[in-house]
């Protein structure tokens, strides 16, 4: 296991932190064995060189790394990760993360990682299971989870969502039909008259300067413009509710100015029950 804190003991050295599983299991191995084996796992995380460095002397992400070396020293089957990168800062974050991902794809070890962080959910997982109130709700792939949310709090966990609420007016062939809000894909038991949450992503909103081949056009006013400078973050007014979407920061777009945006058919997901809607 690999701990939120690291629990990386400062008495210790590198080394030292590393080989303390070795060391105290049964039957014990002879220190030529262990030196060769917490080596190889510090290595692994490069860290190699530092064994003799007391451990309060090194970096936050050192010590993950020190503590992830300590977990694979012993060469689990199954690796158990409580948000290791929750202290480190974001650049480090970023960098670790997709080391850590290629590390546990190299051993082939079967790792169970816990996040509240939705990109290291996204980014780090094979599988992903999204838990409400202590209850797995959906299981499925990054892609699925974030493309076919089953209910409301998964589209509003993983990814940033806009939701808006309507009522089934038409169901059409397969999947697709409308609702009040516009075209959409509707779940299987859907029937007309029923209340729904249509669920659709910031990134799958364009702005149309005319009429466009999108299914979906609306008109609103701009409220709050945010620069994040990849995009513009964008809060558009839609009566008395609001969407939010992303423009690139070229645009030129105002406060309370009136904008035309599209949405395709197939990024507008509906989702049965006003209490999804709520």
């Amino acid at each position: 296991m690999v701990f939120q804190s690291y629990a990386i003991w400062p008495h210790m050295t590198v080394f030292q932190n590393a080989a303390f599983p070795l060391q105290e299991q049964r039957p014990r191995l002879s220190k030529a064995v262990i030196r060769k084996k917490v080596r190889a796992a510090l290595a692994l995380v490069q860290l190699e060189g530092l064994e003799d460095r007391p451990a309060p002397f090194l970096s936050g992400g050192q010590q993950q790394r020190l503590a992830l070396a300590r977990a694979l020293v012993k060469e689990p089957k199954v690796l158990l990760l409580d948000e290791p990168l929750s202290n480190l800062d974001a650049k480090l974050r970023e960098e670790t993360r997709f080391e850590l991902r290629e590390l546990v794809k190299r051993l082939g070890i079967t790792a169970v990682y816990v996040t509240h962080d939705q990109l290291e959910a996204l980014t780090m997982s094979d599988t992903v299971a999204v838990m409400q109130d202590g209850e797995v709700v959906q299981t499925a792939s990054p892609l699925d989870i974030f493309l076919h949310p089953v209910n409301r709090f998964v589209a509003a966990f993983i990814g940033q969502t806009n939701f808006l609420s309507g009522k089934v007016s038409a169901t059409g062939e397969g999947e697709f039909g409308t609702a009040s809000t516009g075209a959409c894909v509707l779940p299987e038991n859907a029937k007309i008259g029923d209340m729904v949450t249509i669920v659709v992503r910031p990134e799958d909103i364009h702005h149309c300067e005319t009429e466009t081949d999108h299914e979906n056009v609306v008109e609103g006013t701009v409220g709050t413009i945010v620069y994040m400078g990849e995009a513009l973050d964008c809060q558009v007014m839609l009566g008395d509710s609001q969407i939010q979407l992303r423009l690139h920061p070229s645009s030129k777009v105002e406060k309370d100015q009136k904008i035309r945006f599209g949405m395709h058919t197939r990024p507008c997901r509906a989702l049965i029950g006003a209490e999804q809607a709520a």
